[in-house]
């Protein structure tokens, strides 16, 4: 799911300029990298102010801090959340930083991608947003565990067209992810999370890939048409 420092973002001008570090739901085997998660909120709140390298960098750190994952879920899945999609690095980046060799780090995702957790019916849908015009989603359901991994399955495609909403089914016979086989579960994407607050996410994708999201602001919500889907 994870996709040089890219030009301004207009989604990113909408970023909370939070600079505080919310280590509530951090319990970590050992201390937490605050520097990291303060580069890393500085870096959304304000990008270009922290270079691709050092961005990527600050996620490896806390993927290295091995974090207890308690109360993660909790924030991820919260009433009304919804984690918009700011920076993306790529394997070959990530394995060149993780070599101490040169690399680019990553881009300020272009586009307006958000995604959401519904707890109640185990729910989750992640898209691409053109305000009110259009959107494009995907969902279907999600699993916690083991350890810090979120496993989910796409079972629709969702197309927006102004008001209208097109639901296209892409498996038949659905399962949701606790009884799907053990062996094809593990076939499934996932999100292996490195750090949780009630700001950011930073997690590690199936491809390798790392990102950060950050909560969205309502205002976000409303001008990016988030808000119209994401019910």
């Amino acid at each position: 799911m994870a996709i040089a420092a890219a030009p301004r973002c207009p989604q990113l001008q909408c970023a909370r300029p939070s600079r505080r570090v919310v280590v509530r739901a951090a319990t970590a085997t050992g201390t937490v990298p605050t520097a990291a998660v303060e580069a890393l909120k500085q870096g959304v709140a304000q990008p270009g102010s922290v270079p691709a390298p050092a961005m990527l960098q600050a996620m490896l750190e806390l993927e290295k801090a091995k974090l207890k994952p308690e109360g993660w879920l909790e924030i991820i899945e919260a009433p009304r959340a919804r984690w918009r999609l700011v920076f993306t690095s790529d394997s070959k980046q990530v394995m060149a930083a993780a070599k101490r060799q040169p690399n680019k780090g990553g881009i300020f995702f272009p586009l307006t991608a958000c995604q959401r957790f519904t707890a109640a019916d185990q729910d989750f849908e992640n898209g691409v947003f053109l305000g009110p015009v259009a959107s494009l989603t995907f969902s279907g359901p999600y699993a916690w565990g083991p350890g810090r991994q979120l496993s989910f399955d796409v079972h629709t495609m969702k197309l927006g067209l102004g008001p209208w909403r097109f639901n296209i089914p892409l498996k038949k016979n659905g399962k949701p992810v606790e009884q799907v086989d053990p062996k094809e579960r593990k076939k499934l994407p996932f999100f292996l999370y490195a750090y949780v607050d009630d700001d950011i996410i930073v997690a590690r994708g199936r491809s390798g890939g790392l990102a950060v999201w950050s909560r969205a602001t309502p205002e976000w919500q409303m001008s990016s048409g988030v808000a119209a889907v994401y019910k």
